[in-house]
């Protein structure tokens, strides 16, 4: 079972994160002004477009929380795969913007003022405001489930980067070396686009009802020794958002009585429910062993 505290993280989670971005942004916009940063100013336009991938999570969150009707037996929790992959391609899409840009740049002088060195205050207070949304994040999102949660942790965690890269490259062009700012957003960039590529992978997965091989065997063994069962023939896991949907067909004795057969399939419920604490349906089909 997800423990009560845990739960009550995850309905805060993205309230408080939308505060953080929100906050950002704001000190961000100030210090870009006052110091003629243009790292800067594409580090505000980052935590910009994360208060808008929190909006976006917290609207998914807010779906997925919708009780199972007729028209929707599963749930809705696919919404949070597809959250998570929107909120990793505006990701995506943004780092591939910002190579363009900065490769476009790399062939000019550089500034036309040499960014002050105040603009490192503005990224050591976006470094820890984002360190504390994307471990907290990081952490609400496993311990519930929720891809979208941890989706909108790591863009937290792309914007740290975006924060290094700007004292580097305030301290880099006060030193003389002109490109440096470009040179290192090119390489955030390009970190960014590979992680975000594998969440946007994560999130197709999902939405395509991929199978969980790793989970498939865990409950092969969980059931494996359950009194009454010759043989397991086929087990179907898949994720559902935060839960798992588990399909399986198990052979009994062709001599075994109804009512035997339905205690097998409360004893197999009963162990997957009590040793996996995200399972949402297990569905047994019973049929007869061969021989």
């Amino acid at each position: 079972m997800i423990e009560e505290r845990c739960l009550i993280c995850s309905k805060k989670v993205e309230w408080i994160v939308l505060g953080i971005n929100l906050g950002l942004f704001l000190i961000k916009g100030i210090f870009t002004f006052i110091s003629n940063s243009r790292s800067l100013f594409a580090d505000t336009l980052e935590s910009l477009a994360n208060v808008v991938i929190t909006i976006i999570v917290l609207f998914s969150l807010k779906i997925a929380e919708k009780e199972r009707n007729d028209k929707f037996p599963y749930g809705h929790g696919k919404v949070e795969f597809l959250a998570s992959g929107i909120v990793n391609l505006l990701l995506l899409l943004g780092a591939v913007y910002f190579i363009f840009v900065a490769l476009g740049e790399m062939g000019s002088i550089g500034p036309e003022k040499t960014p002050k060195l105040i603009a490192i205050f503005a990224a050591v207070v976006s470094i820890l405001g984002n360190w504390v949304a994307f471990a907290y994040g990081r952490c609400v999102g496993k311990k519930v489930g929720s891809v979208a949660i941890s989706a909108n942790a790591w863009a937290s965690c792309a914007d740290i980067a975006t924060s290094v890269a700007v004292i580097v490259a305030v301290v880099g062009t006060n030193l003389g070396v002109v490109k440096l700012d470009h040179i290192v957003s090119v390489i955030i960039a390009l970190i960014i686009i590979k992680m975000t590529g594998e969440g946007i992978g994560k999130a197709i997965k999902g939405l395509m009802d991929s199978s969980s091989k790793s989970e498939e065997i865990r409950i092969r063994n969980l059931i494996k020794n359950i009194r009454g069962i010759k043989q397991i023939r086929s087990v179907r896991a898949r994720q559902v958002g935060r839960k798992v949907w588990v399909d399986l067909e198990v052979a009994i004795p062709g001599s075994c009585p109804l009512q035997e057969g339905v205690k097998i399939i409360q004893r197999i419920k009963s162990v997957l429910h009590e040793k996996i604490e995200n399972i949402a349906e297990v569905s047994v089909q019973l049929v007869p062993a061969k021989g």
